[in-house]
């Protein structure tokens, strides 16, 4: 690998690799440590295949790096604005906009109430929009296992945000089999 194809891989992945991290360890300047180290595994060491599976390859360097992080540091915070998201940069009403800036409140409090492997796969999903097979091979897991966890952390987000709805409360979902068990 040559000096100017990694320069072009870095432009190229960059930017996704940070807020991946980001989203991950919520620590944006942490985040762009975890890629800069990612770059200089893939610089050192590059896997088998060629530049094809460059971008898999650096995701899954990337999500583990960034969950290795979190669990040796283990603190509480926020997630990092996104500012490139163009929910984000509406044109709309004010009105409009402060129910959107309210509603993206309740999920960032939503996520944050989540464990840490709930919160990565809702954000693998959900932000990075990839796959279940790309998920998969990130997490180093079956496409089956994605699909659990991923329903597992979609249902505890939206009991989160109906807590948080409520004031805390904890009500009872309408598809919960438990209501219907005999005591």
């Amino acid at each position: 690998m040559t000096e100017s194809t990694l320069r072009q891989w870095m432009q190229q992945l960059g930017p996704r690799l940070i807020n991946l991290s980001a989203g991950i360890c919520r620590d944006r300047h942490r985040a762009e440590e975890i890629v800069q180290e990612a770059f200089i595994k893939l610089w050192n060491q590059p896997p088998d295949g060629g530049e094809a599976v460059y971008p898999a390859w650096l995701r899954r360097v990337v999500t583990n790096l960034s969950i290795n992080a979190l669990q040796r540091t283990k603190h509480a915070s926020t997630l990092p604005e996104f500012s490139l998201d163009p929910a984000m940069r509406s044109d709309s009403r004010p009105d409009e906009q402060i129910d959107l800036d309210d509603q993206v409140n309740r999920v960032r409090r939503a996520m944050d109430r989540l464990d840490d492997a709930k919160r990565t796969i809702l954000i693998l999903r959900g932000y990075e929009q990839l796959s279940y097979e790309h998920i998969a091979e990130a997490m180093g897991v079956p496409v089956g296992t994605v699909m659990s966890r991923l329903n597992r952390a979609r249902t505890a987000l939206l009991q989160q945000m109906k807590k948080d709805l409520h004031g805390g409360e904890d009500e009872p979902a309408a598809y919960d089999i438990r209501q219907y068990k005999q005591a």
